[in-house]
């Protein structure tokens, strides 16, 4: 849980609802949808892309304290809210990043209406069940089980030892309520939509799919499935690492981000 005080802190009024965001850099825009574990603030990678974007980090309806309107039910409702985010900010011809479950969101968002949506970048995304392997699960295990779940290989996570300190009870009350919004959201089913991979069909915007190749919460072959229900998507598979290639491949994360983008 490191948070880079790098981009600024503002809110956002969306329809009356008050949501936290990040933001930071110069150029065009790039939001970023976060995972179900909640938002981390500004991260490395965030100053990264904003070398060449404007970056947005919001905190979803229900995480880190915006609050989520009583209509926002499940992952299809956080869609259709986080488009009235972008609305609320007037941007236009945005890059959409999602990671985890802000992949799933950042999906279904593209297959609702991506007339907005420049380019769109899926980061070990859930959304899509498994023919083979399986999700796993995520809610019901420990603290620690989740961690191990998250990193193939500790010794690659810069200041590591973040990740493992004591919480405070501030931010101890913020985790318990991030994860009953998650589970709220994305329980039955599980971490998936059945209906996206047909959904899916109607993206016509540039997209590329980056996956850890050791993702032990959201198998490599989810990456393959989302490749192949949007159309002419590019998949890229980043070996040695699991589920959170931004953290822990952060070099080539950006490169084939920012190679992916340069080459639109």
């Amino acid at each position: 849980m490191t948070t880079v005080q790098n981009g600024s802190r503002t809110t956002v009024n969306v329809n009356g609802t008050a949501v936290e965001m990040y933001s930071g850099g110069n150029g065009p825009p790039l939001v970023f949808f976060h995972g179900a574990g909640g938002s981390n603030g500004w991260q490395p990678y965030h100053d990264d892309l904003a070398e060449e974007y404007t970056v947005f980090v919001p905190s979803q309806p229900g995480f880190n304290g915006t609050e989520a309107p009583n209509w926002v039910k499940t992952i299809s409702d956080v869609a259709h809210f986080n488009h009235m985010f972008i609305d609320a900010l007037g941007l236009q011809d945005i890059v959409l990043m999602g990671s985890s479950m802000g992949g799933w969101v950042s999906a279904e968002m593209a297959a609702m209406d991506d007339h907005n949506i420049d380019a769109l970048i899926l980061v070990d995304a859930a959304g899509i069940r498994p023919r083979e392997g399986q999700i796993a699960e995520i809610f019901m295990v420990s603290a620690d089980t989740r961690l191990k779940q998250r990193f193939h290989d500790p010794s690659q996570v810069p200041n590591y030892e973040n990740y493992t300190r004591e919480l405070s009870p501030e931010e101890q009350l913020v985790v318990h309520s991030n994860a009953i919004t998650a589970s709220q959201l994305c329980w039955k089913p599980y971490l998936h939509n059945p209906s996206l991979p047909h959904t899916l069909s109607r993206v016509e915007t540039p997209t590329l799919i980056v996956w850890g190749n050791e993702d032990a919460i959201i198998p490599v072959e989810c990456g393959h499935l989302f490749q192949q229900a949007i159309q002419g998507s590019q998949l890229r598979i980043i070996d040695n690492c699991g589920h959170s290639p931004a953290v822990e491949k952060r070099g080539e994360f950006v490169a084939a981000v920012t190679g992916f983008l340069n080459s639109l």
